[in-house]
């Protein structure tokens, strides 16, 4: 028992993982946005949009998926982005009981993002075109290749017209 009093022993430290958070990264133009995986339900191909007379611009239509009828917007005018003739795919989100097509022009990949890698929106970020934007954006995803700007969709779907 002598013997096992004198060992020395390595203390163990538990390495803690940092704390991190799921979103799904698409491109708009030549710009990153990403959203959280859990207001995304699925991503499509563009399919037929059916027009809906009266709608304003940035409202594209209505797709119908799976028996269910969605208006599918492009928030490019939102974030003052030019619109594109074409979609790409179509990101379906749901916040509360919405449920939403946003128009992207292409979905990259999903990923798990460190919370110390999300950063403020800089209080003096861009021009005045920027300062519309910049209010439908929660934060800065720093990456290795750039950055990503989290979308706040919860504020867009609030902000956006469907009628």
């Amino acid at each position: 028992m002598a013997e096992i009093d004198n060992d020395v022993t390595a203390e163990v430290i538990d390495v803690m993982p940092e704390e991190e958070f799921r979103v799904c990264l698409f491109s708009l133009g030549e710009d990153l946005y990403a959203v959280p995986v859990e207001m995304l339900t699925e991503i499509i191909i563009s399919q037929k949009i059916f027009p809906v007379p009266t709608t304003p611009p940035h409202v594209l239509g209505v797709i119908n998926l799976r028996g269910n009828i969605v208006p599918i917007v492009d928030i490019r005018s939102a974030l003052s982005l030019p619109l594109q003739s074409t979609p790409g795919q179509i990101a379906i989100m749901k916040q509360g009981a919405v449920i939403i097509g946003i128009v992207v022009d292409n979905v990259s990949e999903v990923v798990g993002v460190p919370l110390s890698k999300v950063l403020a929106i800089p209080a003096d970020a861009g021009g005045q075109a920027d300062k519309g934007r910049s209010r439908f954006l929660k934060s800065i995803i720093q990456r290795e290749g750039g950055v990503a700007a989290l979308l706040d969709v919860k504020r867009i779907l609030e902000e956006i017209e469907l009628e």
